[in-house]
C-alpha cells in the first residue's frame, strides 16, 4: 500500500503521525481484502476470536474490544502475548480464531504463543507489517498492512492506528458483516490530525513555563488501551514517571502520590466517564494542578485546563482517534523538555535497545 510519504527528513516520527489520514484511508480501501481474510480464517461461526500480541500489538487488541463484541456480537477476547501462551491457548479448541498482532514478526512471546495455539489444533492469523518474520511461517494465514518505515525503530504512530484499524476490519470479517461508522471516522482524519498537531504544541508551549514533574493519563472502557498506549509512547521520549489507570480509581490510589506539578490527561467518549473525569479535573484545578481533556461533544469535560475535542464518534470506535492527540502530546512535550522523539531507539540507547532485545526480542539477535 503506497502511503503517499515517500521521505521523512529529519522529522520522522512528526511525519509518520501526520501521514495516518492517507495511511489508514489506503488501508480502508483494502476493506474487503481484510474482511475476506478474517471470514476465510474462521471456520466456525460459533468459535471464540481471540487477539494477542505485545506492547502496541495488546493495546490494538484491548482498543478494539467494545467494537468486536458490541458491534460485531463476536466472542472476543483480548489477550497479552504471555496471557496467550499461559492460560488461554491451552483452552483453546479447533473452532476458535487467534489473531497474531505482530508487524516485525520476531516478538518472542508473540511467536511462543501462535505456536501454543497452533498446537491445540486452532487458526492463527497473523496480522502484521511486510514479510512478518516467523510469525508468518508460524501462522496459518497472514495479511499485511504494508506500510513504509520512514525511520527504523521509531515510536510506533501510524502503525498502531492501522493495526487498530485493520483488526477491526478482520473483525468485520470475522463476524460476517460490517460497520458504516469506521468510514465516517477515517474522514475525520485530516482535521483530527491537523487539530490535534496544533494542539499539542500550544499545550506544550505552556508547559514549558512551568515544567511538569510527571504524567498521569486516565481513562475508562476501551480507552483504557489508549492510556496504556499512551503511557508507552510517552516513556519512550519522556524522562519523566508516567503512569496510566482508571479514572475513577486514580481518586483512590494514584492521586494521594501525585505531585502537584504533575500533568493529568483525561480521555473521555462515554458519558458516564466524561461526568466523572469533569467532577475530577475540577477537583485537581482546586488543588493547582493543571489538567487537559480528550473529549467529544457529547463527553465533555469542561472542566479540564485545556481541551482537544474529536468529532463524535461512538465510543467502540473511538480509540482510532483518541490514540492521535495523545501521539503529538507526546512529541511535543518530548521537545519541549529538550528531548528527540525523532531519534530512532537504538541510536539515542543503545544500550537499553539492546536490553529491550534480550528482553523479548531475542531473535532478532539471532
Amino acid at each position: 500500500m503506497s502511503d503517499g510519504v515517500d521521505v521523512a527528513g529529519a522529522q520522522p516520527m512528526l511525519a509518520d503521525m501526520r501521514r495516518q489520514p492517507r495511511t489508514l484511508a489506503g488501508l480502508l480501501a483494502r476493506a474487503d481484502e481484510f474482511q475476506a481474510e478474517g471470514l476465510s480464517a474462521r471456520t466456525d461461526a460459533k468459535g471464540r476470536v481471540y487477539a494477542f500480541g505485545s506492547g502496541d500489538g495488546w493495546f490494538a487488541a484491548r482498543a478494539a474490544t467494545d467494537f468486536a463484541r458490541q458491534r460485531l456480537g463476536l466472542r472476543y477476547k483480548a489477550a497479552s502475548a504471555l496471557e496467550m501462551l499461559a492460560y488461554a491457548a491451552p483452552k483453546l479448541y479447533a473452532g476458535d480464531l487467534s489473531v497474531a498482532i505482530s508487524m516485525s514478526g520476531t516478538a518472542d512471546r508473540t511467536n511462543e504463543a501462535a505456536e501454543a495455539v497452533r498446537s491445540q489444533g486452532a487458526s492463527v492469523l497473523a496480522l502484521t507489517n511486510g514479510s512478518g518474520g516467523n510469525l508468518a511461517k508460524i501462522a496459518q494465514s497472514k495479511i499485511s498492512l504494508e506500510l513504509t518505515d520512514l525511520a527504523p525503530f521509531l515510536t510506533g504512530t501510524a502503525k498502531y492506528t492501522a493495526s487498530l484499524l485493520g483488526l477491526m476490519l478482520l473483525s468485520q470479517g470475522a463476524a460476517g458483516h460490517g460497520d458504516d461508522e469506521l468510514v465516517s471516522i477515517i474522514r475525520t482524519l485530516p482535521d483530527v490530525v491537523a487539530g490535534a498537531e496544533a494542539f499539542a504544541q500550544s499545550q506544550a508551549d505552556r508547559l514549558a513555563a512551568r515544567p511538569i514533574t510527571g504524567i498521569r493519563i486516565l481513562a475508562s472502557g476501551c480507552n483504557l488501551a489508549t492510556a496504556d498506549y499512551g503511557t508507552a509512547k510517552f516513556l519512550k521520549l519522556v524522562p519523566l514517571p508516567i503512569t496510566a489507570d482508571d479514572i475513577e480509581e486514580f481518586a483512590h490510589r494514584q492521586f494521594w502520590s501525585t505531585p502537584a506539578d504533575d500533568l493529568v490527561i483525561y480521555i473521555a467518549a462515554n458519558p458516564i466517564a466524561a461526568r466523572t473525569a469533569t467532577g475530577s479535573a475540577a477537583a485537581l484545578e482546586s488543588m493547582g494542578m493543571r489538567t487537559l481533556a480528550i473529549d467529544t461533544p457529547s463527553c465533555p469535560v469542561p472542566t479540564a485546563g485545556g481541551r482537544f475535542t474529536l468529532p463524535d464518534i461512538g465510543e467502540a470506535v473511538s480509540p482510532l482517534l483518541t490514540a492521535i492527540p495523545v501521539q503529538f502530546l507526546s512529541y511535543f512535550i518530548a521537545l519541549a523538555l529538550g528531548g528527540n522523539p525523532d531519534i530512532s531507539q537504538d541510536v539515542g540507547d543503545p544500550a537499553r535497545f539492546h536490553a529491550a532485545q534480550l528482553l523479548s526480542r531475542r531473535q532478532e539477535l539471532a
